[in-house]
């Protein structure tokens, strides 16, 4: 609670002293969000907002939100690392006073004064949780849950909500994770092949699809994509159904390798390939305002170069190698 009340006085504070100026505020922020404008560019646009005497409530406002987000993604960590955390803490308190035992003892032995740079025994400034803060555009990595918390809450001052509360920052990360792992599926299955478990659930991805062609294709019973508890006998009694024995399985299981096709090796999934499967599943992205630039993004980044370029390239590497050759004859 003290995180969010020291966010929302923060933002009070700094929306009473820009007034109608809030609004190319936040959107300068949100842009800054998104990295279409830099840290430098944001701070001097927000400089031409504020006063020399209101200038600190933007860097007040902007650590308030920095400790809002971390303090949502620390209190997810799982107890081992606080632990991990408390023992290499122990450790630096113990390496630290064993050099500074060895500093005094070496300092009784001295005897004349020996000038040193203070620069380099000065500590070096860090905050707490510095060390885990992750950038999506540069590990190519899914946005963590503090980079979507600071978006959302952009996005509600937008809307003119106050807060976000952390069950909608969860329950919105869930929806990311879900909607990437359907994404990534359908790219999957249209690439390769899979079984159906009930004619709904797939499952097996990658699995070789069997040779039409074959004269005894049309007689292979695959029996693992179907999940009865029970089966019916002779006498129609409802008896559990088992599992054929692990014999019986392997046979099947050379049986359907023997009659399936072996193409190519494939390499790893291309943007050709994300964008022809959002093409085909429209409603694989059901908002359209989330659908269009996700495909503008796609499309621009299908950029490769021309034969100009790649002439280029070429004759240049082969100017730096003939430089390389002449100064090792040179040398020699």
């Amino acid at each position: 609670m003290s995180g969010s009340l020291d966010l929302s006085s923060a933002r009070k504070q700094l929306q009473d002293s820009l007034g109608d100026d809030m609004t190319a505020y936040l959107q300068n922020l949100k842009l800054w969000f998104k990295q279409k404008i830099s840290k430098e560019d944001f701070d001097l646009e927000a400089r031409k907002l504020l006063t020399e005497s209101t200038v600190h409530l933007h860097n007040e406002f902007l650590l308030a939100i920095m400790s809002r987000c971390q303090s949502l993604s620390s209190s997810l960590v799982p107890r081992e690392s606080s632990v991990s955390g408390r023992v290499s803490d122990q450790s630096r308190i113990k390496q630290k006073s064993k050099l500074r035992r060895k500093s005094t003892s070496s300092r009784s032995t001295l005897q004349k004064f020996v000038p040193s740079n203070p620069v380099n025994f000065a500590p070096q400034a860090s905050y707490k949780g510095g060390e885990e803060i992750n950038f999506a555009t540069r590990e190519l990595a899914v946005p963590d849950i503090s980079m979507v918390q600071g978006r959302m809450l952009v996005c509600a001052w937008e809307t003119g909500l106050e807060d976000v509360s952390d069950t909608a920052v969860k329950l919105i990360m869930q929806a990311i994770e879900n909607q990437l792992k359907n994404i990534i599926s359908q790219v999957l299955s249209k690439r390769n092949g899979y079984k159906l478990r009930e004619k709904k659930f797939k499952y097996a991805m990658g699995t070789q699809v069997l040779n039409p062609y074959l004269r005894h294709t049309s007689q292979i019973n695959d029996t693992s994509t179907e999940s009865e508890a029970t089966s019916i006998t002779a006498n129609a009694l409802h008896i559990p159904s088992r599992k054929p024995p692990f014999d019986i399985g392997s046979a099947k299981a050379a049986e359907q390798l023997s009659s399936a096709q072996f193409p190519a090796s494939k390499g790893p999934v291309t943007l050709f390939e994300l964008l022809e499967t959002l093409q085909l599943y429209r409603s694989s992205i059901a908002s359209h305002s989330v659908y269009a630039p996700a495909i503008e993004r796609v499309i621009h980044k299908l950029w490769h170069p021309s034969q100009e370029e790649i002439n280029q390239e070429h004759i240049h590497h082969q100017e730096v190698t003939i430089k390389q050759l002449h100064s090792q004859s040179v040398v020699r």
